[in-house]
C-alpha cells in the first residue's frame, strides 16, 4: 500500500475521532443547557443568594356554612444574619440595644445574633410598634420579616375539634394536626445576593418569592348547633343545668350527628379551653373526652340490644313478657328498678319502662354468638375512624370467657366499655334505616382561590339491620319518650325517640358509690331522623333521665328550629301519661346517706326515713350488715337505700346483683327511686 493511501486513512480516522468528540460535546452541552439548566442555575443562585423566609398564611378552618373557626393574621418577626452581625464588630452593642426593645436578656439576644447559622430568628410575632422601632435603628445584620399568627375568633367554641397550632405554625392538636399538610402552605422568601464572606454585594439584586397560602379546611360542624351544645354544657358545668341543684360534674360532652350521612354537626366537651391561650390551661382540659374516653353506657346501650333482638325476630313489639321484679342467671339476680317488677307487659312497654329483666331476656334469646356479632356489626370494640387523634377503641368482655351472666349484664349496658362517638354512630344506624356510617368531620378542602380541591362524601360501612327493623325500633323508642323514662326530652309537635342511661363509675376494680355517668341519647324526628344527639355527664350523684335529658331537649329544640324542620301536626302535643304535662318537676336535691350499719331493722328504717330515704332489704335477720349506697354518699332525696340483713357480723346473706335504672312511675314521690348494684364479685 502506498504511503499516500496510508496518509489518507490516518487523516480520515483522525477526522472521525474529532467528529465523534464534537458530537459528544454538543450532546453533553445540550443536555446541560436544556435538561439541567434550571437546576444548575438554582444551585448557582443558592450559592450566592440568601433568603429571609416569608411565612405563608395557614389556611382557614371553617364550619359547613363557611363561617371562620380558625384563621391566620399578619404579624412580624425580628431576625438576624449572624455573619453580618459579626462582621460589623458591634455584636454586643446590637444585643444590648435589641434587648430593651424586645424585652429579652442581652445575653440571650447576643447568643442568637452571633450563632453559627445562615439566619436566626431573634423574636417571633412582635407588635407593629416594636417592628417599626427595629427597622428605624437600621442595625447591621438585623431585619424584620412578615409572619403570621393563628387566631381563633370564637374563643372556646369547638376548641376540641379545631385544636391549635404552635408558635411555628405547626398543627399540634385537633384538625390543626390531622390536616396540617393541607393547612400549612408553602413559605416564600426575600432573596439578597451575598458574597462568599456572607456580606451583601454592593448594589445587590433582590428577588421576592411569593408565599403560597394554605388551603381552607371546611368541616361538617355547624357553628350554631355547636354553640347550642356548648351553651348546655356551660349550664351543666356551672351547676345551673336543669335538676343539677348546684352540683357540678367532673366532665360532660354533647355530640350531634346527621344519622343519615354520619356528618358530625357538633362535638362539645367540658371542661374546655381557649386555643388562643392554650398554654394557660391544664392539659386535661384539652382532652377530647367524647373521642378518647370510654365508659359503661348503661341503659342507652339497650337500644342496640333491642335492635338486635328485633332483627333476629326474637321479640315483637306486642309480644308479652312478665317481669316478677328480677331475673336469675347462674345464681345471680338482676333486679328490676321497680320493686316487685312491672308484671305483664309488652316488649314495647319493656322499652318504655327500661325494664332490666326484659332486656336481659332479649340478650338470652339472642345468645352469646349473635350478641357479639351485633357488637361487631355496630362498630363496638374498634375505632370508628373519625378524624381525631387519640381515638379510643373501647373494651369488650372476652367472648371466650363470657358467661350467661356476662351476657345478661352486657344486654343492659354494663360490663363493656364504649366511647361516646361509638355509641352515637351505632344508634344512628338504628335511626337511619339500618346502615352504619363512618363519622365525618371534614366536608371539603378549598384552595386559596376558592376552588374545591377535594371533597369527601359520606361513607357507608355496611348494613346492620333491615329498614323494617329500624322502623319498628324507632317507633318503640319514640314511645320511650312519650310514655316512658325519657319523658324529659319530650318536645310538643316533634316526634322524639330516645333512651336514658345511668352507670356506676369504676375505680380500682370496684364501683364508686353515689357517683355516676349519666347519659341520654335521642334522635328526631323519630319517623325521619335529621339529628341524633348524645349527652354524657361524668361524676354526678343524679341519673340520666334527670340531668342528661334536659340538655338534649334544649339542643334538639333549638337545632330543629334552626334547621327549619317543620313541626308534625300529627305528633303528640302532650305526654302519653295524662298525669304528666310539660311542667316537668325537678328531681330532689342531693342528700348525704346516713350510716345504719349495726342497727336493727327498725332503727335503720327510722334513721333512713328521718333523713328522707326509703328502705329496701335483702337477706333475713334483724341486724344491718351492709348498705348500698354507703354512708356519706350524696344521692337524691327520697331515693331508696338497700340494706343487707343478717343475724351476726359477717358477709351479707345473699349475693344478688342490682342494676341501676330510672323510676318512671311519677305517682311515686321519688321520681327516680332506684336500687343500687354491687360488683359482680359480691
Amino acid at each position: 500500500m502506498s504511503p499516500y493511501v496510508v496518509m489518507r486513512k490516518r487523516i480520515a480516522f483522525l477526522f472521525l475521532c474529532v467528529s465523534a468528540f464534537l458530537v459528544v460535546l454538543v450532546v453533553r452541552l445540550a443536555f446541560v443547557q436544556l435538561a439541567q439548566g434550571a437546576i444548575l442555575s438554582d444551585k448557582a443562585d443558592e450559592s450566592h443568594y440568601r433568603g429571609v423566609p416569608v411565612a405563608a398564611k395557614r389556611g382557614n378552618i371553617e364550619d359547613r356554612n363557611g363561617d371562620v373557626l380558625a384563621m391566620s393574621v399578619s404579624t412580624e418577626t425580628v431576625f438576624a444574619v449572624p455573619a453580618q452581625v459579626r462582621s460589623s464588630k458591634r455584636a454586643e452593642e446590637i444585643a444590648h440595644t435589641l434587648s430593651g426593645i424586645l424585652e429579652m436578656q442581652p445575653e440571650q439576644v447576643l447568643e442568637k445574633i452571633t450563632k453559627r447559622s445562615a439566619l436566626e430568628y431573634v423574636k417571633k410575632r412582635v407588635t407593629a410598634e416594636v417592628a417599626a422601632q427595629v427597622r428605624a435603628l437600621e442595625l447591621p445584620g438585623i431585619g424584620v420579616t412578615e409572619d403570621s399568627v393563628r387566631y381563633y375568633p370564637n374563643g372556646t367554641l369547638a376548641a376540641h375539634i379545631i385544636g391549635f397550632a404552635g408558635i411555628d405554625n405547626q398543627g399540634l392538636e385537633g384538625i390543626e394536626l390531622t390536616r396540617d399538610s393541607a393547612l400549612i402552605g408553602v413559605p416564600g422568601a426575600v432573596l439578597t445576593e451575598f458574597a462568599a464572606n456572607g456580606i451583601p454585594l454592593p448594589f445587590a439584586n433582590q428577588m421576592y418569592v411569593t408565599p403560597k397560602n394554605g388551603n381552607t379546611v371546611r368541616l361538617t360542624i355547624d357553628k350554631n348547633i355547636q354553640a347550642f351544645a356548648e351553651r348546655e354544657l356551660q349550664k351543666l358545668m356551672s351547676g345551673q343545668g336543669m335538676n343539677m341543684n348546684g352540683q357540678t360534674p367532673k366532665s360532660a360532652s354533647i355530640l350531634v350527628m346527621d344519622p343519615n350521612t354520619g356528618e358530625v354537626l357538633a362535638l362539645a366537651s367540658a371542661p374546655t379551653y381557649d386555643p388562643n391561650y392554650y398554654q394557660n390551661y391544664e392539659q386535661s382540659t384539652r382532652r377530647n373526652i367524647a373521642i378518647q374516653n370510654g365508659y359503661e353506657p348503661g341503659s342507652t346501650f339497650k337500644i342496640i340490644t333491642l335492635a338486635a333482638a328485633l332483627e333476629e325476630k326474637k321479640i315483637s313489639p306486642n309480644g308479652g313478657f312478665f317481669d316478677p321484679g328480677g331475673i336469675t342467671i347462674l345464681g345471680k339476680t338482676v333486679h328490676c328498678w321497680k320493686h316487685g317488677g312491672h308484671g305483664s307487659q309488652t316488649f314495647t312497654q319493656v322499652a318504655e319502662n327500661s325494664c332490666n329483666p326484659g332486656f336481659v331476656e332479649m340478650g338470652q334469646r339472642l345468645g352469646t354468638d349473635k350478641f357479639y356479632q351485633y357488637l361487631a356489626d355496630f362498630g363496638f370494640g374498634k375505632k370508628t375512624g373519625i378524624e381525631m387523634s387519640g381515638e379510643a377503641v373501647g373494651i369488650l368482655a372476652n367472648k371466650k370467657r363470657a358467661t350467661a351472666l356476662d351476657l345478661a349484664t352486657m344486654s343492659i349496658g354494663q360490663t363493656n366499655n364504649v366511647t361516646a362517638i361509638q355509641l352515637l354512630t351505632a344508634v344512628s344506624a338504628v335511626a337511619n334505616g339500618g346502615t352504619l356510617m363512618k363519622p365525618q368531620l371534614v366536608k371539603e378542602i378549598v384552595g386559596p382561590t376558592g376552588k374545591v380541591v377535594e371533597s369527601f362524601e359520606p361513607q357507608e360501612v355496611h348494613r346492620v339491620i333491615k329498614e323494617e327493623t329500624s322502623k319498628t325500633a324507632r317507633q318503640m323508642l319514640e314511645s320511650v319518650v312519650t310514655n316512658g323514662t325519657g319523658y324529659r326530652a319530650f318536645l310538643p309537635g316533634y316526634r322524639v325517640a330516645g333512651k336514658t342511661g345511668t352507670a356506676q363509675k369504676v375505680a380500682n376494680g370496684a364501683y364508686i358509690q353515689g357517683e355516676y355517668v349519666a347519659s341520654f341519647i335521642a334522635f328526631a324526628p323519630a319517623d325521619n331522623p335529621k339529628l341524633a344527639i348524645l349527652c354524657v355527664i361524668d361524676g354526678v350523684p343524679f341519673y340520666g333521665g334527670s340531668v342528661a335529658a334536659p340538655p338534649v331537649r334544649g339542643v334538639l329544640l333549638d337545632s330543629l328550629k334552626y334547621l327549619n324542620v317543620e313541626m308534625d301536626m300529627k305528633a303528640p302535643l302532650t305526654l302519653g301519661k295524662p298525669r304528666l304535662d310539660m311542667i316537668i318537676p325537678p328531681i330532689k336535691k342531693a342528700v348525704k346517706v346516713p350510716s345504719v350499719l349495726g342497727l336493727t331493722y327498725s332503727e335503720a328504717d327510722k334513721a333512713l326515713k328521718k333523713a328522707g330515704f326509703k328502705i329496701m332489704t335483702e337477706g333475713s335477720g334483724s341486724i344491718v350488715l351492709d348498705q348500698i349506697p354507703h354512708a356519706d354518699s350524696l344521692v337524691e332525696a327520697e331515693s331508696s337505700v338497700l340494706v343487707y340483713l343478717g343475724s351476726e357480723a359477717g358477709s351479707p346473706t345473699t349475693g344478688n346483683w342490682w342494676a341501676i335504672e330510672e323510676e318512671v312511675d311519677v305517682d311515686i314521690p321519688a321520681l327516680l327511686q332506684m336500687p343500687w348494684r354491687l360488683p359482680l364479685s359480691e
